[in-house]
């Protein structure tokens, strides 16, 4: 295959090319079943090379390059300087504890950039920054999942060999970076205010004071301003909580264990069949903040279908149920939607009004909220009862039919 042809070109050949290949990989039904070897071949390669780096140039595209006596799956090298690291696994092989090793190596190797793959799912780290692994992570790409025109600007400013062998990719990267912990920042303003309103704060009342002296002349003394606040706190207090997203998704990548010894909710009358799985109970409440623990696993399970409301809804995945109920709360909730914004499982954030917060993230429509879709099958279930629970619905309305 004739490397030239995936040299930049005039007219964004290389967002071209990027495009046909992903639709290439949407088409491609043995794509499940790719082992390591082949997604690296068969991915990151082809990748790499639109990106126009030379795959058959190993002093440029290092593979299992070696260093303190561990290896990472390739280097990208610009004048034999490795500028870039690259672990690939197999695809759809889950990432999260992949994640530590790779950062750590990349910072002992004086590597800032290194990404973290299955061929479909690329997480970017900025190794340099500071903060512990978990928050070196500023940008996730799914090639299947997003739009392309969405992802492949950054794709091309962070990987291409052009931006990183001028510095740009680099540049790049913490401009995304800053963007994320300033989004992320900005959550905290609401509670930030509240503690401001609810906290002993001279420099408030002492400003509230001051500002009053200026326009009357006489200076209040410090318990009258007190008072007032006391009685105005109330309607000053923001309801947002920006704990709620405060958990960046990096910090979201553990793996979660589900308890097997945890009581299964009892089953509802009103179950589709016998292979139902019912969410319902004897309870008739559930608070949005409780922990929702089952007894088995639903990760070798396949949703058919769920009712709730007295309505059944045919579905294909278990990401599609959540995002259907998201979508019905979202359009019989509208003044209240972003209620969900306070949903959190163990302090993971699963929705944001900012989409580089979450790991792969779907907008839900008609709102400027978006959800979390990198979720197993036991984890939607969690979050769709947490859902469920803000807009005051027990585990009971929700029926889940399995295969």
């Amino acid at each position: 295959m004739d490397i030239l042809r995936y040299k930049w070109g005039a007219g964004g050949t290389m967002k071209k090319q990027i495009v046909t290949f992903i639709d290439e990989l949407k088409s491609n039904k043995k794509l499940s079943a790719f082992d390591e070897a082949s997604t690296k071949q068969a991915v990151v390669l082809r990748l790499l090379s639109f990106l126009n780096w030379d795959i058959f140039n190993v002093e440029e595209v290092y593979p299992d390059f070696s260093t303190n006596s561990s290896s990472v799956s390739y280097a990208l090298r610009i004048r034999n300087s490795n500028k870039l690291f690259i672990e690939v696994k197999r695809v759809h092989q889950k990432l999260d504890r992949y994640q530590k090793d790779l950062v750590n190596l990349a910072s002992r190797d004086g590597v800032n950039l290194a990404i973290l793959t299955n061929g479909i799912t690329w997480w970017f780290y900025l190794v340099s920054a500071s903060g512990n692994w978990k928050q070196k992570w500023f940008h996730s790409i799914d090639l299947l999942k997003q739009k392309p025109d969405v992802f492949i600007p950054n794709l091309i400013d962070l990987l291409s060999k052009d931006k990183v062998s001028k510095g740009q990719a680099l540049r790049a990267a913490k401009n995304l970076y800053q963007k994320k912990r300033q989004k992320l920042a900005a959550d905290f303003l609401p509670e930030a205010w509240n503690q401001i309103l609810t906290q002993p704060n001279k420099i408030f009342v002492e400003l509230l004071s001051e500002q009053t002296e200026k326009l009357c002349r006489y200076k209040l003394d410090a318990k009258t301003v007190e008072k007032f606040i006391e009685k105005h706190r109330d309607s000053w207090l923001l309801k947002n909580k920006g704990s709620a997203v405060a958990a960046p998704p990096a910090a979201a990548m553990e793996p979660e264990i589900l308890e097997l010894h945890d009581e299964l909710p009892v089953k509802s009358s009103k179950s589709l069949s016998s292979t139902d799985t019912s969410m319902s109970g004897t309870d008739t409440s559930l608070s949005a903040t409780d922990t929702i623990k089952f007894a088995k696993s639903y990760a070798d399970k396949t949703i058919r279908a769920f009712s709730f409301n007295g309505n059944t809804y045919k579905v294909e995945t278990w990401i599609e149920m959540l995002t259907t109920l998201c979508d019905y709360f979202a359009q019989t909730n509208k003044k209240d939607f972003e209620k969900v914004l306070w949903i959190s499982n163990d302090q993971k954030a699963r929705f944001s009004r900012y989409g580089d917060q979450l790991r792969i993230p779907e907008k839900v429509k008609r709102t400027d909220i978006f959800v979390e879709t990198q979720l197993s099958a036991d984890e939607v279930v969690r979050t769709t009862c947490n859902l469920l629970a803000e807009f005051g619905y027990s585990k009971e309305a929700l029926d889940i039919k399995t295969a």
